[in-house]
């Protein structure tokens, strides 16, 4: 039988999740990349977001040990810190400050390039997967008639040497800068229809020395507040190793300055005090970098009419989100799962008619984490995209009073946790003891009678 073997154009988060599934299928893969990979957790020019905050969802992480098993025991013991969701995190909502409690979540806390090298390292040790870096793609290779891509075509950065590469499946997994719409046309086919949204949000971030007296919590993460006119919001992430990175984001075009005094300034007009004070008692150690993206985009190769057999796409080469909601690796991961059941059912031996089924599977997989992102940044005047119709506004007006008598009741914290964590779908929101649960409470906010527990002012102490 003839040997079987695959190409994925990008060593990405979502590059190296698709090599790890594909060599469990395929007798030989490839990941071609553009940068010099380096050798340890070190920035690399090709994932510049990688000095900002990065979220790994509860989803995500179960999804990466199941994986590459004792991964997350590898980053807990490395230093990166193993938190419990609303027992180590506090969150500030339109409620005010989230309840505290033993959610039984947890999660490590990342580094993106720690995690990334970690998760490269166990990629390049199979048998089967050569990395082949310093590559820019030229195009796709495709048989007489255009009907299925047969591999790349690439040159060597920094030389005028031109490569073929062929192999029966072609993965795309560039990012947001794919070429793989203008690669479509090329072939004689059309580029996909796109849906965007864009909020415009900026990014600056800065680590701190962590102070002797510091919070009890890992995460303290502040939501911009659409209803009360501020896009700016901010979350501080104990990283290990004695150090805070603190991020500030605004939407809208209202960038956080990467200036000393213009960051601290920002700092003071987030929504809560709790930040700039917890800034002011911790020494920087770094320079404040900045970091800006239009939004979300949604490339739609689910619904092309024709397309080559051969090749698909997936990550951010399909859908990139605004990154302040750190759905990005999980999705990623989800989509990898999706494809290593897609090769289950289908097999590698005949692949006529995978890419459409598997692209349209993709849609499925990220549907719920683009509604959660959209709908969250359509709430913000400045941001452009289609505006909800009449029954989602009335969703959004359920969602915004959960949000504001929920902060003190357990249920419905674990509940929105879960959601946030792609743990479980938005629609589990609207199940009929949550509903139940949110019409008593807003019921005896209506009555002037109090919410149990914590004013919603100040950080509230762990219960239990």
């Amino acid at each position: 039988m003839a040997e079987k073997t695959a190409i994925v154009v990008g060593a990405s988060m979502a590059g190296l999740l698709a090599a790890c599934v594909l060599s469990e299928h395929f007798d030989r893969v490839t990941v071609v990349e553009r940068d010099t990979l380096p050798d340890g957790p070190e920035i690399r020019s090709g994932v510049p977001q990688a000095r900002h905050v990065h979220a790994l969802l509860v989803q995500g992480q179960h999804l990466l040990e199941e994986f590459f098993p004792g991964l997350s025991d590898e980053l807990t013991e490395s230093g990166a810190p193993r938190f419990t969701w609303c027992r180590d995190t506090c969150y500030f909502t339109p409620g005010g400050w989230i309840k505290r409690f033993d959610s039984k979540i947890q999660t490590n806390m990342i580094r993106r390039v720690d995690l990334e090298y970690r998760i490269r390292k166990r990629v390049s040790a199979r048998q089967n997967v050569t990395f082949l870096t310093g590559r820019d793609v030229r195009g796709l290779l495709a048989d007489d008639a255009n009907l299925r891509v047969t591999g790349i075509e690439v040159t060597v950065r920094g030389a005028q040497d031109v490569e073929q590469h062929t192999a029966d499946l072609v993965v795309d997994c560039t990012g947001r800068g794919s070429k793989t719409p203008e690669w479509l046309v090329a072939l004689g086919y059309d580029a996909p229809r796109e849906t965007s949204v864009k909020s415009y949000v900026g990014y600056a971030t800065r680590m701190y020395k962590k102070p002797a007296d510091a919070p009890d919590w890992t995460v303290l993460f502040i939501n911009a507040r659409s209803a009360e006119g501020n896009p700016r919001g901010a979350a501080i992430f104990d990283v290990g190793h004695g150090e805070w990175m603190v991020s500030l984001g605004g939407l809208n075009k209202e960038y956080p300055p990467t200036d000393d005094d213009g960051f601290m300034a920002f700092a003071r007009k987030i929504p809560s005090p709790t930040l700039a004070e917890a800034l002011s008692r911790a020494e920087p150690t770094s320079p404040i970098v900045g970091y800006r993206i239009e939004g979300s985009r949604l490339r739609h190769y689910d619904r092309l009419a024709r397309r080559p057999e051969g090749f698909i796409a997936m990550g951010d080469a399909v859908c990139s989100f605004n990154p302040i909601y750190g759905q990005g690796i999980t999705v990623a991961a989800l989509e990898a799962r999706e494809l290593d059941a897609a090769l289950h059912r289908h097999g590698t031996a005949n692949l006529t008619g995978f890419a459409g089924v598997f692209q349209k599977r993709v849609a499925k997989t990220l549907a719920n984490a683009w509604v959660l992102a959209t709908g969250e940044d359509l709430r913000f005047p400045g941001t452009e995209g289609d505006r909800p119709g009449f029954a989602a506004r009335l969703i959004q007006r359920y969602v915004d009073q959960y949000a504001k008598v929920s902060f003190n009741d357990e249920l419905l914290t674990l509940t929105f946790i879960k959601v946030l964590n792609l743990a479980a779908p938005p629609t589990t929101l609207f199940a009929p003891r949550i509903v139940a649960r949110v019409i008593a409470l807003t019921f005896r906010q209506w009555r002037g009678m109090p919410i149990a527990g914590q004013d919603g002012t100040q950080i509230p102490a762990v219960q239990g």
